[in-house]
Parts: C-alpha cells; sequence; structure tokens
C-alpha cells in the first residue's frame, strides 16, 4: 500500500478536535466528530491492505489480527498501567469499581457495551471515567473481527456483489443509527450497529479506489474539508449523534480520502510537517488525553481550570510521542513470528482482566480510602455509594393511582380510567429528571389520592425532534383530557443556559472550574415556551421553575467534616443570580403566553449550608438530582403551591376574601 501523508494529516484533524471538546473548549462544540473521522479513516485502511492481501493471494487472517495487536495492544496496556495507581489514589470507591471494571471489558473489546449499560441521565459522570474513550477501540476491533470474514466470502463472489452487499449494510446501519438516535440515544452512540456505516464508508472508498484508481479533484476535496470543519465548529451537545448529522463529517472525510493528494490544496495542506505529525503520533494522543483529564478532574472538586486543561492538552501530545517512539513503532516492526505475536496478546490480555477483576472484588480501595476519612465522614460515603447505584427512573409505584408512567402509549389508560373514576382528576408532573425528583417529592408530602409521575429521561421541550414533548406526551394528554385537573412541568435549569460563545449547554457550565458567567439560552426558552403552550391548549399546564442546582462534589463534601459543613458551604453570590435572572425571564414569559408559573426559588428555599447534606442526610443524589431524603426535606415546601393548580383549589383561592 502506497503511503499517503494527506491521510496521517486528516487524522490530525480528528484527534485535536476531540481532545479539545474533551477539555471543555466551548468553541470546538461538535468535536465529538473526530471519532467519526477516525472510523472511515480506519475502514479505508483496513479494507485497503485487506483487498491488496487477497487480490496478491497472501491474505492470512492469523496476521492480520497479529498486525491489530501490535498496533493497538502495546501503547494500550502501557496507559492502562499508568492510569490505576492515581486512579486508585483519586477515586471514590463507587467510580474505581466503574474503572475496575472498565480495564477488564477494555482488555476484551467489550468497553462500548459496559459503558452503554453504565450510560443514562444518572450515571457517572463521563468526564470522569478514565477509559470511557476507549469504547470506539472497541467498536473498531469488533468490526476487525467480522469486516475480514465477510470480506473474503464476497470478493470470492466478485467485487460488484461485494459492493452492492456492503452498500446494503452500510445503508441499513445508517437508517438505524436515524432511528435509535431518537429512540435508544445511548445504544445508537455506543454500539457497532449504529456505527458500522461510518466503518462500511471508509471500506466503500477503499473498493473504489481499487477499481476506479484515485484522481486528484480540488473543489470536490475542499468540500470534504469543510464539512468536516463545519460540524466540528457548527454541532454540540443537541446534536443528534450518530444521525443523519453525521453524514457531514462521514461524507467530508470520504471526500478528502478520494480526491485530496499532491496536486490538491486539500491535499498539499494535510501533508504538511505539522499535520502529518499530529496524525503520526494521533493514536498515543487519543489514549492519553482522557485519562489525563479525568485524573485532574478527579483530584480538583471544582474542576480545573481551562488553563489546566491545555496544559494536559500539551501534555497528551508530548507523552503521545514517547509512547509513539518508544512502544508502538519497536511493537510494530520488531521481527516476531506470529504465533508469539497472537501469545503475548492472550497473555497481556488476560492479565489486565484478571487485573481489573482482582481491583473490582478485592475491596483494597474501598478500605484504603475509608481510611482516608475522618470517623463521622464514613456513613456519608456509604450513603455516597448508594446514591450512585441507585436507579433513580426505575418504574414506582406509591399506590395503586400515584404511579409513574414510563411509555405513553395506551398500556395504562384503563389504570388512568379506573382512578379517575375513583377520585377525579389527576394531578400529573411531566419533565426531565427534575421532573421525578418533583413528582417524588409530592409522593413524599401529598395525600393527593391521584398523582401521576409523566417525566422520561431528557424530555425537554426545547431539544428539535423530542418525541417525549412533541408526540408521545401530547398523545396521552389528549386521551385522557378530562381526567387530568392540573399537569405541572419542571426541568433543569442549566439547558435554558449557554456560555458567552452561545455554544455550550450543559452542566459543565457550573462545573468546568472556569468564571461563572452564564447567558440565558433565549432561543431555547422560546420553544419551550412555544411545546407549552400547545399542551396548555389540552389539560392546563404550570411550569415549576428550575430549582438552584448546587453541583457541589462528592469530594468536596468528604474534604469537610460534616459537622462543619454548614460553616464552611457557600454558594458563589454569581452561582444564585444566575437562577435568579432566569426566574424572572421565565416568570414573565409566562405571564405573557398564558402559563401558570411558580416561582421555585422563594418555595424551595435552598440554603446549602442547611439543604446539602448532614451527618446524618445526604439531600442530594448528585450535583443537581435530591435523594430520598432530599425529597422529603422539600416535598412538604412545594406541595402548598403545587397542589394549589389543581382546578377546585385554584376557584376556592380565587373566592377567598
Amino acid at each position: 500500500m502506497k503511503y499517503r501523508p494527506e491521510i496521517d494529516g486528516l487524522r490530525s484533524v480528528a484527534v485535536l478536535p476531540v481532545i479539545l471538546f474533551h477539555a471543555g473548549l466551548g468553541v470546538f462544540s461538535g468535536g465529538y466528530v473526530g471519532v467519526d473521522i477516525f472510523f472511515v479513516i480506519s475502514g479505508y485502511l483496513i479494507t485497503t491492505i485487506i483487498l491488496g492481501r487477497i487480490v496478491a493471494g497472501r491474505f492470512s487472517l492469523l496476521e492480520f489480527y497479529a498486525r491489530r495487536s501490535r498496533r493497538i495492544l502495546p501503547a494500550l496496556f502501557v496507559v492502562i498501567a499508568c492510569t490505576i495507581p492515581p486512579a486508585f489514589l483519586l477515586m471514590l470507591p463507587s467510580q474505581f469499581q466503574d474503572f475496575s471494571q472498565s480495564v477488564a471489558a477494555v482488555t476484551v473489546f467489550s468497553s462500548n457495551i459496559l459503558f452503554w449499560k453504565e450510560s443514562g441521565y444518572f450515571a457517572a459522570a463521563a468526564d470522569l471515567k478514565p477509559l470511557l474513550h476507549t469504547w470506539s477501540l472497541a467498536v473498531e476491533e469488533q468490526y476487525y473481527v467480522l469486516f475480514p470474514l465477510m470480506l473474503l466470502g464476497l470478493w470470492r463472489l466478485g467485487a460488484r456483489l461485494a459492493l452492492m452487499v456492503l452498500g446494503a449494510i452500510f445503508a441499513a446501519s445508517l437508517i438505524a443509527s436515524q432511528i435509535l438516535s431518537a429512540r435508544a440515544p445511548d445504544a445508537n452512540f455506543f454500539l457497532l450497529p449504529s456505527r458500522a456505516w461510518e466503518l462500511l464508508a471508509g471500506s466503500l472508498c477503499a473498493i473504489w479506489i481499487l477499481k476506479r484508481g484515485r484522481s486528484g479533484n480540488a473543489p470536490a476535496s475542499t468540500l470534504g474539508l469543510a464539512l468536516i470543519l463545519g460540524s466540528i465548529f457548527l454541532y454540540d451537545g443537541n446534536t443528534p449523534f450518530p444521525s443523519l448529522y453525521a453524514l457531514a463529517p462521514v461524507g467530508g472525510t470520504a471526500l478528502v480520502i478520494l480526491f485530496a493528494d499532491g496536486r490538491t490544496p486539500v491535499g498539499r495542506l494535510l501533508s504538511m510537517r505539522g499535520p502529518v505529525f499530529i496524525g503520526l503520533i494521533s493514536y498515543s494522543a487519543y489514549l492519553w488525553h482522557q485519562p489525563l483529564f479525568a485524573l485532574a478532574r478527579l483530584a480538583s472538586p471544582d474542576h480545573p481550570p481551562m488553563a489546566v486543561m491545555m496544559a494536559l492538552a500539551a501534555l497528551s501530545i508530548g507523552l503521545a510521542y514517547l509512547s509513539w517512539k518508544y512502544v508502538e513503532q519497536p511493537a510494530r516492526h520488531h521481527p516476531w513470528p506470529i504465533r508469539r505475536v497472537l501469545g503475548a496478546t492472550v497473555a497481556a490480555s488476560v492479565l489486565f482482566a484478571a487485573v481489573g477483576l482482582a481491583l473490582n472484588y478485592s475491596g483494597a480501595q474501598k478500605a484504603y480510602f475509608t481510611a482516608s476519612l475522618s470517623p463521622q465522614n464514613r456513613p456519608l460515603l456509604d450513603r455516597i455509594t448508594r446514591m450512585a447505584q441507585m436507579d433513580h427512573f426505575a418504574t414506582e409505584d406509591r399506590g395503586d393511582c400515584r404511579f409513574f408512567i414510563q411509555d405513553y402509549d395506551a398500556a395504562t389508560d384503563d389504570r388512568v380510567a379506573r382512578c379517575f373514576a375513583r377520585y377525579g382528576p389527576a394531578l400529573a408532573i411531566f419533565g426531565d429528571s427534575h421532573a421525578l425528583d418533583a413528582w417524588k417529592a409530592m409522593v413524599a408530602a401529598s395525600d393527593r389520592p391521584f398523582l401521576l409521575g409523566l417525566p422520561q429521561q431528557e424530555c425537554r421541550p426545547h431539544i428539535a425532534g423530542s418525541d417525549c414533548a412533541t408526540t408521545g406526551l401530547p398523545r396521552f394528554l389528549e386521551r385522557h383530557a378530562d381526567r387530568i385537573g392540573s399537569a405541572v412541568y419542571v426541568q433543569a435549569g442549566f439547558w435554558l443556559l449557554t456560555d458567552e460563545n452561545g455554544r455550550r449547554r450543559d452542566r459543565a457550565l457550573f462545573t468546568d472550574g472556569s468564571d461563572l458567567d452564564p447567558r440565558l439560552y433565549d432561543a431555547a426558552i422560546d420553544r419551550a415556551f412555544a411545546v407549552l403552550e400547545r399542551l396548555d391548549a389540552i389539560v392546563p399546564v404550570t411550569w415549576f421553575g428550575p430549582m438552584i442546582e448546587p453541583y457541589v462534589s462528592a469530594e468536596t463534601m468528604l474534604s469537610v467534616d460534616c459537622d462543619r459543613a454548614p460553616d464552611l458551604l457557600r454558594l458563589r453570590p454569581a452561582h444564585r443570580q444566575i437562577f435568579e435572572r432566569l426566574e424572572d425571564r421565565l416568570a414573565a414569559q409566562a405571564a405573557d403566553s398564558g402559563i401558570g408559573y411558580i416561582r421555585a426559588l422563594p418555595v424551595l428555599d435552598f440554603d446549602i449550608g442547611r439543604d446539602l447534606y448532614d451527618c446524618d442526610r445526604l439531600y442530594w443524589s448528585d450535583g443537581d438530582h435530591w435523594s430520598p431524603d432530599g425529597e422529603a426535606l422539600f416535598g412538604p415546601r412545594m406541595a402548598p403551591a403545587v397542589e394549589a393548580t389543581m382546578p377546585t383549589l385554584r376557584k376556592e383561592a380565587a373566592n377567598a376574601p
């Protein structure tokens, strides 16, 4: 296979945005598409190598897997070995247990499945998982197990048939990614079936070039690079991904592979020494950056400032060069026989899997961490661990007619009808995970017999294509319009805020260590009210405003003796002011739109020194969700205002002297 320097340059376009995105640099809001670029490149290179050897009559599966082992495993095992000691020292026991499981999963290339199972709204923060990025390696290796066998069989039947079959699989995988982006976004992100089309895009490029040759085309390669850069800078965390949106970076990468060469501006740009150098060390850079970032965040309870993250990004490049020169290159070029390579692969994989399992089950790290705490804080650690292990969205019935509906289909219609016949109209609460908190708090505080919980993960009207808010929920409300007296909407406030560039809209606004200065996200607020107005035409809707989200890490809580916490914990003034501005904005627009509104800040009366935790109770399960103790604390505060939204109570209040 002839060396193409522009492909190494393209790798630099993939890896640098990924690193800067994970560092929290807002301008690279779509930097995660670098992984998709890698997938296309990998599919192209591997298919080119396989076909070259098939055509020459020299293809060997054992040799292929030995080459992959030489390429992937040495640097990976070095990074894992270097990550284990600081993880042991810095992590909470629940975090270290997850980490140990990921060590074992990485060695058998199933970490994508593990992280998919661990994913979800209440899952441990992704940026605290040192090996999270290995999910993409697992996807690639799973592809490499299946694809050579399939290609070998298809190629014997003819290139035309191979193209047709691979094209059909490509289309099926792309369609699956589009469907799953709305219905199962976590599975869609992590698993091979909805990622295979990206690797197949590269494979199809390889077959095209083999059969038709490669010719430089400046406009096509320029368009390709533009599509890549556009997705890097224009996409963000709200972009459904992968989906049809991924056609931009994937298609752009394919255009560069097909049409960039030394005669085109893009080919010459990517073949410059700087991009080629970064591309050569890109695999090691990708391996190093996530452990460095995660460990730094674990070591800094308030999260490291951006200057530190940029320094760590630079350090990942330096470490990448060292591991490329002293680990990758010797491993790839040493004249070991195939059997020895495969034997060493199996032995090393078994060793690291055993280490991961031993760390997971030994309890040594928990004993070490517990011994480092003051005696009064050790029960607090147990409560934090229990909160981390809770399934918050598990279906819960708190009585025959006080129940939580996860699916808006007709399966529960009879139950709703029976409860209406017995008790009259229901009080319903809908929204995202904060609505689930509110519903549980109302169940704890209210004696209302018919109380419906309708929240779903990430059910927020401002998200484009939110099936929950725009399709499923309206249909449910229409079926039960006469059976619901009031529908109260609750959602996390941070989704209605953005950074100064208008790019970041997530918890990092409060946790990335930078100056706290978010802006109101007016477009999201307007979209939310537009949906709520449509729902209000079906049943009376009231927005219970966003609560203050404290974002105090478990590490910070454990660093302060619980009996001294009320005197030491304080919210930054700007923190409260942000939510006050947001509440004023929402209340004003609610008045203009005719939507009911409850100001959450005075109703909940949150005081961080009093209402975060004490030596006997933990009121928050994470930075912005209540624990069962928190539900019992805040429920009585919110119940009167929420109960007052019911029609009979509204009428009584209006007639009161």
